[in-house]
């Protein structure tokens, strides 16, 4: 087939990268992307799925993560530490995938116990000295530069094949109700079997099949952003963790780069302006900052992500505010749904209602689990500012966050009860999260430590890592 991406950065290439390296040459790659259209670049973090991505656990293709590291800014990340989420100051720290491993329910109990007892400790191994360009590197997710990671998966496509071509899409020809070509400002059309609709926000190819957006904002209350840079003071190392905090309005996150914090207040703009906003970071910091741009957006998602002969990928796919990691993560879960289940090597047997019924289902359901997942976090009971209290007040909650919640009042749910879409949260992520907002007690997890009997070796389990970790 010939397959025609539409919008270069993180999505469009890791897009072109899948289709390459999961059937080698069997497809004709295009990617069409503009150097007029500028990229913001200010920091992200992955999962443990560009990991995966990169170690070769998809297909037979590896790349060699300490080169990954160097050529995107890169430094190693273990989890994410959340700082005064409850209003106190305290905060707690959730490990990539929420667990070290999955061996056993015992090991499972263990993991929610010691979120349990464990908040406001930072629960990570020594997090500074790294050699990025050399030495021992086995992260479980990295942090980066966006900008640079997509002109690293462009390199890798470039040289097995891939047609780039510089240009902005200035017009859309149809065919019924397919996409049949897009003309070019370079005078320049382009035909495809097949295409990927990467160009952000402005969502190009998916208007033009009439996709709806369903909006998140009943359950997720942000809708504003402003990613700034922050350098490295004197003697100061990157951090193995990003950090969100929650300020009066929303919360910041910092990502560690090697060569600069990328960060970013996200933000309530019915509660607060832009100048407030900036304000109450410099004030925050101690210290003054540059914005980069003030971003309005709506959390969302289509409401189908293949439709007809186009397939919405990044931001024109969904965006689920950035608190988690989403964004990335679920590109990569799109695209490994889409080359395991339903790329065939013709467009017959791959454009067809049941692949695309099938994999609207599934990807629905990845996204929506990631706003219930994002929704939780601001369950934990703040009213200290207008912003926490009308979150309080509204119950603005997902109606799953919300048995979750429930459910948490009588006993701790375990991995069989939250089973789910493979990529999706489970268990041991929310209940990271639940310990540390305070829906999961102390005293909580030690009463049904003691109804199990396994108090005794939790307690020893916590004191191992306590000891391992020099706590």
């Amino acid at each position: 087939m010939n397959i025609v991406i539409v919008g270069g950065g993180t999505a469009g290439w890791i897009a072109a990268y899948f289709i390459i390296k999961a059937q080698p040459k069997v497809h004709n790659v295009t990617v069409i992307e503009s150097s007029k259209i500028g990229i913001i670049g200010a920091g992200e973090g992955s999962t443990g799925s560009l990991t995966d991505l990169l170690s070769g656990a998809y297909f037979d293709a590896k790349i060699d993560i300490k080169q990954f590291l160097k050529e995107t800014d890169g430094t190693p990340k273990m989890g994410i530490y959340h700082q005064n989420w409850t209003g106190d100051s305290t905060g707690y720290f959730a490990p990539i995938d929420g667990s070290e491993s999955w061996s056993s329910w015992e090991d499972h109990l263990f993991k929610y116990a010691y979120a349990a007892v464990g908040k406001d400790q930072m629960h990570v191994a020594s997090p500074l000295g790294y050699d990025y360009a050399g030495g021992n590197i086995n992260p479980a997710a990295c942090h980066f530069d966006g900008h640079k990671v997509g002109e690293f998966f462009k390199k890798q496509c470039v040289a097995d094949g891939a047609i780039v071509i510089d240009a902005v899409v200035s017009n859309i020809i149809k065919d019924n109700n397919d996409i049949k070509s897009v003309q070019l400002d370079n005078q320049q059309t382009i035909e495809g079997d097949l295409f990927f609709d990467c160009t952000g926000f402005a969502r190009l190819l998916m208007k033009q099949v009439d996709v709806d957006w369903k909006l998140y904002n009943k359950y997720l209350p942000v809708n504003r952003a402003m990613p700034f840079q922050v350098e490295y003071e004197e003697g100061e190392l990157p951090e193995p963790f990003t950090k969100a905090t929650a300020l009066s309005s929303g919360w910041m996150w910092t990502i560690p780069l090697q060569s600069r914090k990328g960060c970013g207040y996200v933000y309530d703009s019915n509660y607060i302006t832009d100048d407030e906003a900036q304000l109450e970071i410099e004030q925050h910091l101690g210290k003054k900052i540059k914005p980069i741009k003030f971003i309005k957006f709506e959390s969302g998602r289509s409401e189908v992500f293949w439709k007809n002969n186009v397939i919405g990928l990044g931001l024109a796919s969904a965006f689920v505010e950035p608190l988690e990691a989403t964004s990335i993560h679920s590109t990569i879960m799109q695209l490994l749904f889409f080359v395991k289940e339903y790329l065939l090597n013709d467009k017959t047997n791959t454009i067809n209602e049941y692949n695309i019924n099938s994999y609207n289902e599934k990807i629905s359901r990845l996204y929506d689990s990631n706003m219930d997942f994002i929704s939780f976090h601001y369950q934990g009971n703040r009213d200290d500012t207008p912003f926490w209290k009308s979150i309080k007040d509204n119950k603005k909650i997902s109606p799953y966050a919300k048995t979750y919640v429930e459910r948490c009042k009588t006993k701790i749910p375990s991995i069989l009860e939250t089973v789910g879409l493979f990529g999706t949260p489970t268990a041991a992520l929310w209940n990271w999260v639940a310990a540390g907002i305070d829906v999961i007690s102390q005293d909580q997890a030690k009463k049904e430590l003691t109804n199990s009997g396994m108090l005794p070796k939790a307690t020893q389990y916590f004191k191992s890592r306590q000891q391992r970790e020099n706590l």
